[in-house]
């Protein structure tokens, strides 16, 4: 099926879209994967692995925002190939320079640029070249980027770390990096024509400016914070919570493999839900942050039993809800999604900062039962901030569409 104005047909956009993700949050990945081998390479701690993580989102909460705009200017397809090229670039250079935990931090938070330009980028990419109808598969499979990124880091264990070592990892990643951002097709400058989108907005914009108030976009960029904190220790810590209960590294590998598998068929699951479902997406969110705190519940244990019962739900909740939220940004703010999504992901970017640092610090002052407990809290709350937010959005494009 092709999208009407649109050279490049569905599956060609969506795929490109997932490979651009991917490669745009292969730093990140690759760092929390390999953090065994990086290790006993640099000398250092949990908590650094965490700080090196979390500088990957750090530059990315304080660029989001004005990366958003910058796209609505500079249109997705530009976007999408720049954000490509420099993750590419920062990743062959960090397998070639980054020899100690300064350089490293550094440039994984260098990579947290090419990120912030990515996610609005993708959103906006999807939004211009997929019909409203097929947003919710179309972001799901885009979404499913991030945990490819942990399979891709998960297969770089045996195949790469444990034989010629974790920085050969950075390099083939940049390598990849730069293939994908040759073969990005183009989308058309316009938007495709919704129904929220001539109820809602009538008339033209200079700049184009998100469609739901500011005050609720900060609610659901606070409940997306606390979310992304238990995410991104999910993602960043799963291989050395596993080996800290006896489970050999590369088993660990394996299963944040399958985690991966496991949060990829659930993006696009419930992607696909969302475009035939009436359920909002809000009400979607709010039920896959309360499973994720009662799977940290389950990993806080310290029990292998548990954590093999545990593992899918977290994965399938906890690393699968971002393709949801950006399609709950893209269909409520239709004039301009890209910037809306610039504003929200601030959220995302401020938890996936705070998570790692803290969850790292918590497990060398305490343990990890009480760093996954503290996951566990920060769901819960995600949650209940996103089950009031999400009606009082809900509520909105009603009362505009009624609007004359």
């Amino acid at each position: 099926m092709r999208s009407s104005g649109n050279p490049a047909g569905f599956t060609a956009l969506v795929t490109a879209s997932l490979l651009v993700t991917a490669a745009a949050n292969l730093s990140p990945t690759l760092v929390s994967a390999l953090a065994v081998q990086i290790q006993d390479d640099l000398g250092i701690g949990e908590a650094e692995i965490g700080m090196t993580v979390s500088a990957f989102f750090f530059v990315g909460a304080l660029t989001s925002a004005l990366s958003g705009r910058m796209v609505e200017r500079i249109g997705p397809t530009t976007g999408l190939r720049l954000s490509t090229a420099a993750a590419g670039a920062v990743l062959v250079v960090t397998g070639v320079l980054g020899r100690s935990w300064l350089a490293l931090m550094i440039l994984v938070g260098l990579a947290g640029l090419a990120n912030s330009w990515g996610q609005p980028a993708a959103n906006l990419y999807v939004a211009r070249g997929v019909s409203s109808r097929r947003q919710g598969l179309a972001l799901g499979i885009q979404k499913a980027g991030v945990p490819a990124a942990a399979l891709l880091g998960g297969l770089a264990i045996p195949t790469v770390g444990l034989t010629i070592g974790w920085s050969w990892a950075f390099v083939l990643g940049g390598l990849l990096a730069f293939a994908v951002s040759l073969g990005v097709p183009a989308v058309g400058r316009k938007p495709p024509a919704t129904s929220l989108q001539r109820a809602v907005t009538d008339r033209p914009l200079v700049r184009p400016r998100p469609d739901v108030a500011m005050r609720l976009l900060i609610a659901v960029t606070c409940s997306t914070c606390l979310a992304a904190m238990g995410s991104m220790a999910l993602s960043s810590f799963f291989v050395l919570s596993s080996v800290e209960i006896g489970i050999n590294e590369a088993a660990a590998g394996i299963l944040l493999m399958a985690g991966s598998v496991v949060g990829i068929a659930s993006r696009l699951a419930m992607g696909a839900s969302a475009d035939r479902a009436s359920l909002s997406p809000f009400h979607m969110l709010t039920a896959m942050f309360a499973v994720a705190a009662l799977a940290f519940v389950g990993l806080s244990t310290g029990s292998k039993a548990m954590l093999y019962a545990a593992m899918p739900f977290a994965f399938a909740t906890s690393y699968a809800w971002p393709g949801l939220f950006h399609l709950a940004t893209v269909r409520y703010n239709p004039s301009a999604p890209g910037a809306a999504t610039g504003i929200t992901m601030t959220g995302n970017f401020t938890g996936a900062v705070c998570g790692p640092v803290l969850f790292g610090l918590l497990v060398e002052a305490t343990s990890y039962g009480w760093a996954w407990s503290f996951a566990a809290i920060t769901s819960g709350a995600a949650a209940a901030v996103m089950a009031v937010t999400g009606r009082l959005i809900d509520r909105r494009p009603a009362q505009a569409a009624r609007a004359p």
